[in-house]
């Protein structure tokens, strides 16, 4: 029915001005995403450089490990661990980085989380960018920790870069179904034409139907109802002696 096929045809055209709308806020935004990547990912060239001067330990094939707590250095980690530990239980306010020492040249800071915020603990050690890691109860561990924010920075460049890869493949494609008109306009506007001429003829159809009707007596509303009092009053009314039946006389005659 063509009512029908004008409607689902609505219902797409409408779903595509709200893809372009969408399309238009990410390319709104397109210009602010990228420019934020391609800074992170420039910090963290820089931070990847300053990690490759640091001494290598031949037998783990990692920076040989320091750690400075407070304005004490440490390269024994069992000594670093508690010296950690105490620091970080010397923190006296929750949600507020600390800064407790540095890590292998980056400022290492410590964040105690109030139960609002989720509780727990984490570090951050800060280079050109910001290399982040949840704390645990064994501060051993966390050392380990602290290590892999800083040695994993390969894998989160290769993140980072395939983030941005994906920003612009995807403002690429937005710019391109902003550009596009709905691909079904053109049979749209027809249909719609097609059921306009249709209505109106079906309307004018049915104006001159009523038009040439024959007209129907009208009784008043009122007139009616003053009928019906009319009959139902004369239904009532009581017989009056002359109109009863005489069969006292009758039986007088007979004798």
């Amino acid at each position: 029915m063509l009512e029908n096929e004008v409607k689902e045809l609505r219902v797409l055209a409408a779903e595509h001005r709200n893809t372009v709308f969408e399309m238009e806020d990410k390319i709104a935004r397109f210009p602010e995403q990228e420019q934020k990547l391609t800074a992170i990912l420039a910090d963290l060239h820089t931070d990847r450089e300053a990690l490759r001067k640091l001494p290598i330990d031949p037998e783990r094939k990692l920076p040989v490990f320091k750690i400075t707590i407070g304005e004490t250095e440490y390269t024994d980690r069992k000594e670093a661990a508690k010296a950690l530990e105490d620091a970080v239980l010397a923190i006296k306010y929750a949600d507020t980085p600390v800064k407790v020492g540095s890590f292998q040249g980056f400022n290492l800071s410590v964040t105690v989380n109030s139960n609002m915020m989720g509780g727990g603990m984490s570090a951050c050690l800060q280079g050109a960018a910001s290399h982040t890691t949840k704390l645990i109860e064994s501060f051993a561990h966390n050392l380990n920790r602290l290590e892999a924010a800083l040695y994993n920075i390969d894998g989160r460049i290769e993140r980072t870069q395939d983030n941005l890869a994906k920003l612009r493949l995807d403002h690429a494609e937005a710019q391109k179904i902003v550009a596009e008109p709905f691909p079904q306009q053109e049979e749209l506007d027809s249909k719609e034409e097609r059921l306009k001429v249709l209505t109106d003829e079906l309307n004018q159809a049915a104006i001159e139907t009523k038009k040439n009707a024959p007209k129907r007596e009208k009784t008043c509303y009122f007139e009616r109802a003053k009928m019906k009092r009319d009959a139902a009053r004369l239904a009532k009314k009581p017989r009056t002696p002359k109109d009863k039946p005489k069969s006292k006389d009758k039986k007088q005659e007979i004798e």
